[in-house]
């Protein structure tokens, strides 16, 4: 085709960070499909996902996007996707509404620059070892928030095997670090996602829930331990590789009612837990979750 003028694309996802995150592979697809014959732009309200991609053109706040009839061929917006048809693994309900496919690569994407670099560098030569990366999460949404009770039992069996290794926690100023241990190195709230991205790729393995760390980890090949409450593993475990088993090791609360996120009323915002007191954030097989991460180290 002599294509003389290029099409204009919009692809819009406002939040959270880690959804963002996800569009990621459908914006690599596009501009894989259509080259030098199509512009991309992004509209979302986490701008930072996208700094640096080389596949799109411009990015934009939602609120401030161009209007999409007059400059836009091409428009998908991704919010409330997968929040809309939750019995589907997220990414691929993604990939559904643009491609009408699953079948392309899904993985995501993240590029950080050298300045980025340098930044996680300096960190690294202070922890100077194997480390792995965690995120103790602490925030709103309680199914996501696992109990201090079940990380502080991973790490003693841990520590009962191995003390040659530190533990670089991640995330916000809300979520859980452990102070005064030897072990433990403090990032929380020091990098971003390209960052945090670029740290997995020097760690032994991501220890996690769903989570904007746990999809920066999922644009790198470092091991996932992913740990899941009111999710399925096929619903939220990365494809990498073309495999969503690759290099991942999900490990499910123990609770009967695992996997809720499947009932809830549609589109899904909030999770409303069926016991009341989110019982599976404190019901894991801490075992198992240590031995996960000792194979790595």
């Amino acid at each position: 085709m002599k294509i003389e003028k290029p099409i204009n694309i919009l692809v819009r996802r406002r939040a959270a960070i880690g959804d963002v995150i996800m569009t990621t592979g459908i914006v690599r697809e596009l501009k894989r499909r259509y080259g030098n014959d199509a512009n991309i732009d992004i509209a979302t309200d986490f701008i930072e996902v996208y700094r640096n991609n080389p596949h799109i053109r411009n990015i934009f706040p939602v609120d401030t996007i161009p209007d999409v009839n007059n400059r836009y061929e091409l428009y998908f917006n991704l919010d409330d996707t997968y929040e809309s048809n939750p019995e589907n693994h997220y990414v691929d309900s993604y990939f559904h509404r643009v491609f009408g496919s699953t079948t392309l690569n899904k993985s995501v994407e993240l590029f950080p620059t050298a300045q980025d670099q340098l930044v996680v560098d300096q960190d690294l030569k202070k922890i100077d070892g194997k480390f792995i990366v965690v995120h103790m999460r602490n925030w709103h949404w309680g199914a996501k928030n696992i109990s201090m009770e079940v990380w502080f039992d991973v790490y003693a069996k841990l520590f009962e095997q191995r003390t040659d290794f530190q533990i670089v926690c991640v995330g916000g100023k809300t979520d859980y670090f452990v102070e005064d241990h030897p072990l433990f190195y403090d990032c929380r709230e020091r990098y971003n996602s390209q960052q945090i991205k670029y740290l997995c790729d020097n760690a032994a393995a991501f220890v996690g829930i769903d989570s904007g760390p746990f999809q920066c980890a999922a644009a790198s090949d470092t091991h996932i331990v992913a740990l899941l409450t009111h999710l399925k593993p096929e619903r939220i475990v990365p494809h990498r590789r073309l495999d969503i088993n690759w290099n991942a090791t999900a490990v499910q609360t123990q609770e009967d009612c695992a996997g809720c996120n499947d009932r809830q009323a549609r589109p899904i915002r909030q999770i409303i837990c069926e016991k009341g007191n989110y019982p599976c954030t404190n019901n894991f097989n801490t075992d198992t979750i240590a031995n996960a991460i000792l194979k790595q180290l």
